[in-house]
């Protein structure tokens, strides 16, 4: 029994990307992992995994994703397969998805087109010239 040697593999553990309250990020930003927003994000994301929004968290942008959870606030264009709007979420403009739950107290202002999976995955974002991310921290006295 201790003569044997055992060979342990390490699973890979997912990783999370988190953007505190007080955060602004403006440009064009990609995620290969999971992001929870508190902060302010302007310009476009492109994630291939899921975007968590609290209610502290700002969205003006467009946004490609798996599934967007927001209990905070969203303006411009989506397209996921998923949109779950909490009860203190705001989305408004336009949304490709395959399937959207709003939660009581949740609000939805605009269009939604109801795509397949397939279609999903087909439409991208318009190209832009790539930016540089910028980041600032608030500052309080």
């Amino acid at each position: 029994m201790f003569g044997k040697k055992f060979l342990f593999t390490r699973k890979s553990s997912p990783t999370l990307s988190f953007i505190a309250e007080g955060t602004k990020l403006t440009g064009n930003i990609e995620f290969t992992s999971d992001v929870l927003i508190g902060g302010a994000i302007q310009g476009q994301i492109l994630s291939q995994a899921n975007i968590i929004v609290e209610q502290t968290g700002n969205l003006h942008c467009e946004v490609k994703c798996r599934e967007l959870i927001i209990d905070g606030y969203f303006k411009g264009r989506l397209i996921c397969e998923r949109l779950v709007i909490q009860a203190h979420g705001v989305v408004d403009g336009d949304v490709a998805c395959t399937s959207m739950q709003i939660n009581e107290g949740g609000q939805f202002i605009g269009l939604r087109i109801k795509e397949d999976n397939q279609t999903i995955h087909a439409h991208s974002l318009p190209s832009t010239t790539p930016t540089n991310v910028l980041i600032s921290q608030s500052q309080e006295n």
